[in-house]
């Protein structure tokens, strides 16, 4: 456990501190926000391609074309994944397996650009109650690599946009300090796991609803 612990801190010290520059220290906490102007673009293209027949049947899935597939019923699968996928990490969380990457530490050793700065002593970040032992698994890289999954079966067309900003934001909680690269990694997994298993359960609903007609 100790050998993949150091690991776990090469790796986010790197990231988080050997990397850091200007460029990303703007960039990166964007992302901090589940809502930015990417993701609400992201829905945005969603909804359109969903909601709109002649989008729909252009960048469908080739293999559901010949079944009778219905924007609520894209928005449902959709949405469902995210519950699954949230509402898993978020048990997770509630155990507080371990502390946030800025918890005790001073502004020399940990790069936390969403971290404000105790008011009391500049150098040091707070404590933030039961949040600051929060940090694994990562949410925000379950849910974006669950959606990347599950919107990437609806749209393939969507498939390399929707990976890019899923590892961007896994990357970006590293970066900006909030989750040490074992989080996100766990995270990722749930999510991966959350959108196939959604696709799993949506291929057999179709089918057997086919059969039944």
């Amino acid at each position: 456990m100790k050998f993949f612990q150091n690991i776990d801190y090469s790796i986010f010290n790197f990231i988080n501190q050997t990397i850091s520059n200007p460029l990303f220290d703007i960039i990166m906490p964007i992302f901090h926000k589940p809502f930015n102007f990417l993701s609400i673009l992201f829905l945005i293209t969603i909804g359109l391609l969903t909601f709109k027949k002649s989008l729909r049947q252009r960048f469908l899935n080739p293999s559901l074309l010949s079944y009778k597939i219905n924007p609520f019923m894209i928005l449902s699968f959709i949405l469902l994944t995210i519950i699954i996928t949230d509402q898993t990490g978020r048990s997770i969380k509630n155990l507080e397996i371990r502390d946030r990457p800025w918890v005790g530490k001073n502004i020399e050793q940990v790069n936390c650009l969403v971290c404000k700065i105790d008011k009391n002593d500049p150098n040091l970040y707070p404590e933030k109650g039961k949040g600051s032992k929060k940090s694994f698994p990562s949410n925000h890289s379950a849910n974006s690599f669950a959606l990347a999954i599950i919107i990437s079966f609806f749209f393939p067309r969507l498939k390399m946009g929707a990976y890019i900003l899923a590892f961007t934001i896994l990357f970006s909680r590293v970066y900006i300090g909030v989750h040490y690269p074992f989080d996100v990694i766990y995270g990722m997994s749930i999510g991966i796991l959350s959108g196939y298993l959604v696709k799993l359960f949506f291929n057999l609903y179709i089918r057997n609803k086919e059969l039944i007609r």
